[in-house]
This record gives C-alpha cells, structure tokens and sequence, in this order.
C-alpha cells in the first residue's frame, strides 16, 4: 500500500477512499453546511492533463488552422552591426477589436517588460549569486537588469522552459532554429512600453477567468479567423499570455518545511493570522490622500487597521513599502517577519492578493490551517482559478471586510473548517507530490511549448 504525504485527519494509505466526490451542501447560512467530500483516485478530483493545458495556454490553446496564414505570428531576427543589441521584430496576430502591429523586441532580461530569450544572456542570468557579484565581466552582463530578482525567473527558464524547448525541437530534428522564446518577468499585468499584448508569451501569471470563458477560447481544434478575446475578472477582455511555472524558488520553495514544521490541527490557536508587505499598493495609494484614507483604500493596511482589537485575528504587515507611517492613529501595523513554524501554530491562515497571486498561498493551502481569502483574482501554475470556495478554501468579500465572521465560523465549525484544509492540501498534494506528479508537469511544457510553436511563421526568420 502506497503512503501519501497528507496532514493529519486525512486517511493515509491510497486503497482506502478518503471522503467519496461531492462537493459542499450549501444550505441557507453558514451553519447548514457539510464537509467537502473527496474521491480516492487523483484523475476523479484534480484536473487532467488536458484540462491543465487549457488553463496555462487559454487563448493560445488552438494553432492557427492550416489554410489561415493571417493567424500565424511572423517575425524576423535584426542583428545588424549597428545595433546595439540584436532585436527581433514580431507582428502581433490579428484579433476581434484591434489591429495588427509590430514590436521591436531586445534581449535584455529586465522585470516587467517582454523580452525574447538569448540563450547565452539567461544562462548568465541564471549562475549569479543572490547579491549579484559573480560573472558580470562576461560579455552578457549588461543585458541582465535588477539581477537579484532575476536570477529565479532565470533559472527556472534555464530548466524547465529551455529544456522543453530542446526536447520538442530534438523530436523534430530542428535543433538549430531559430524559433523565438518570448518572456515577461515579474508581477506587472501588461508590459511596460506595449501594454497588452496579442502575441503569445510566457508569464508566471494571468487574470482568471470562469469555466465557461475559458471553454469557448479552448473549444477548437484550430482557430481560422480573428481569436476571441479571454474575459476575466478585471473586466478588461485581451489575448492571455501563456502561464508557465516560473519564480518557483518564492512561490514553491517552502512547501518542504510545511511537512516538517506544521502544528496538528487539534494544536493550533483559535485565531487566524496575516502577515505581509504593502503590495498591490500601486493601484490604491494617492500622495494626495490623508494616511488614513489611504490605509483604508488599500486592502491589506485596512485589515491590520480595522482588527487591531481583534481576539480571534492577528493581522500585521511586515513593511509599508515607505508608503504609510508604522504606527496610525495609534494603531501599530507592523510586526517583524516571522517563521513559517509560527505561522503555521494557527488554525487560519488569511492570504490576499498583492501585485498578482498571493505568494504564500502555496504553502498555506499545503499546510494543515485552512485558508481565508478572497476568490483568487489571478491564476498561475497552481491553477488558482480552479479552486473551489468551502471546499479549498473559506472564501472572504473581496474586501476582506467579513474575516471576523469566517474566522469565529472556522471556531463554530472545527471539523467541516479541517475538512476544507484537507482538501485544500490534496491539491497541493496533487500538484507537486503525487507519483505522477513531475511526468505531468514534463507532458504539459511540452506540449505547451509544440503549441507555441504552431503559432510562429517558421520562414519569416533570416
């Protein structure tokens, strides 16, 4: 009999079925619910390969039809000598609501705009120590920008997004093409200089979107017109880019201590705790404004604000981005970082949403506290979008303005508040633990990366 790595109240060998298939039986208030049922096997609860690669390529899911050359993306390497770096010149497809233009892209590796990868540039990016010291004497160096955050983005695309592309060329016997690997970096939503964009790109994050939006742009087998633009939760319809599993070292790289460092449910504090930066204040802060009001206007500063008295939520911010004073009004809302072990002694664990996806709510959901967050506005390589409220997690308004009330239900309700956690850490189970788990994710890029593929003109390059 297989052991699976899960948290304790769940069943812990593979042949015995854990809850049966059903999802929460929502009555008329909170306390009419009943725990969140499970299936046994991991293709009757977790989306399929199939279904995963729908999700991470969206609009791109569908070449181009044969006979619809207008849909295929034509680009053309520039290296002349009296450029200061080699650009490549690419003309977006053309899509329902506005026209075709072309971009002039560099090599650079810079946050927050797309690039198109230089493999010599991303493999420097990728050995550099964290404060940036080493192999910056080499001819590349000057085209890696802000390396300390780079070097994650680097590395996972050193070995995992290169590394599908070698294998799909190698298949096809065209290991020396020249097909361009365009990127964006970083948690910006469009790209600096170009906006949105309506060419396929790879990006660790998308806005998400609802089931039935995401089955009309993935239904065809090929697309021979103008694409259907993806609706999402932002109210702002564009062509996606494509999610590929990048800063794994943030978003991933504390699942290992969760197993070794988690508290048993029955142990944990009554009490549901935040801690995080001031992110995602770009939007809602104005220099115009009082502190106060801007405290109130940016979401995470309100909850520390506004539960400062709180007996059942512990909320602090752990740096103000030098936006507000650390104390306001008399309220104290900083607290210093603290551990994951820490974190992990309560029994809730509030995630909301930053610049893009919560970095944390990896870890969480793994954990054995449950998750309080509002419906997750942007999905990345964990497929955020696809998670169910009271079932894998314990949904928040979206101004988390009802934390007090979930928090004292979790209280009211111990064991339906473990059953969510349970199934909140299956995913992630699945996700990155299964025995299936690392062959899926291989299948997936590749795929991914053939389907890319289909959308570049391949004669276009000189």
């Amino acid at each position: 009999m297989r052991v699976l790595h899960c948290k304790q109240g769940i069943l812990q060998i593979a042949t015995v079925i854990l809850f049966g298939d059903a999802v929460l039986i929502l009555g008329q208030n909170l306390n009419d619910m009943q725990a969140p049922d499970v299936a046994a096997a991991r293709d009757h609860r977790f989306p399929s390969v199939e279904a995963r690669l729908k999700v991470y390529l969206s609009n791109w899911y569908a070449p181009p039809c044969p006979k619809y050359e207008d849909g295929l993306i034509r680009y053309m390497y520039n290296r002349s000598q009296g450029s200061r770096y080699p650009t490549l010149e690419v003309h977006e497809a053309p899509n329902r609501g506005s026209n075709s233009t072309t971009l002039q892209l560099e090599s650079i590796v810079e946050p927050d705009m797309i690039f198109y990868i230089d493999r010599e540039t991303v493999l420097d990016c990728s050995v550099l120590s964290k404060d940036g010291t080493e192999n910056q004497t080499t001819s590349k160096a000057t085209r890696v920008q802000a390396r300390k955050n780079m070097l994650m983005y680097c590395q996972d695309a050193v070995n995992t997004l290169l590394r599908a592309v070698d294998h799909v060329a190698w298949e096809n016997e065209s290991e020396g093409d020249d097909l361009p690997i365009l990127i964006q970096f970083g948690d910006l939503k469009h790209s600096h200089v170009y906006g949105y964009l309506s060419v396929p790109h790879f990006k660790k994050f998308r806005p998400s979107t609802t089931k039935k939006d995401l089955d009309r742009v993935t239904s065809k087998e090929c697309v021979n017109g103008p694409r259907d633009m993806l609706s999402t939760v932002h109210d702002i319809p564009n062509l996606q880019a494509i999610v590929w599993k990048l800063a794994t070292r943030r978003h991933f790289g504390l699942l290992e201590k969760v197993s070794r460092e988690d508290t048993p449910w029955s142990l944990k504090l009554n009490m549901a705790i935040f801690r995080g930066q001031l992110t995602g204040s770009r939007d809602g802060f104005d220099k115009d404004k009082s502190d106060e009001e801007n405290c109130l206007n940016l979401r995470r500063c309100r909850l520390v604000y506004t539960h400062a008295n709180s007996a059942i939520v512990h909320a602090r911010l752990t740096s103000t981005r030098k936006r507000l004073p650390h104390t306001l009004n008399g309220v104290n809302l900083m607290a210093s970082s603290t551990t994951i072990q820490k974190l992990l002694q309560y029994k809730a664990i509030i995630m909301l949403e930053g610049n893009d996806v919560a970095s944390g709510l990896k870890w969480a959901l793994l954990s054995q506290s449950v998750v309080l967050m509002p419906p997750p506005k942007h999905t990345s390589w964990a497929m955020e979008e696809l998670l169910e409220p009271w079932v894998h997690f314990i949904p928040l308004n979206e101004n988390a303005t009802d934390v007090e009330e979930k928090m004292q239900w979790v209280i009211d309700n111990d064991e339906i508040a473990q059953r969510i956690s349970e199934r909140g850490t299956l995913w992630m189970e699945d996700l990155v633990f299964h025995p299936d788990a690392a062959d899926d994710d291989r299948l997936i890029q590749e795929e991914m990366v053939r389907r890319y593929r289909a959308h570049f003109y391949a004669n276009a390059a000189e």
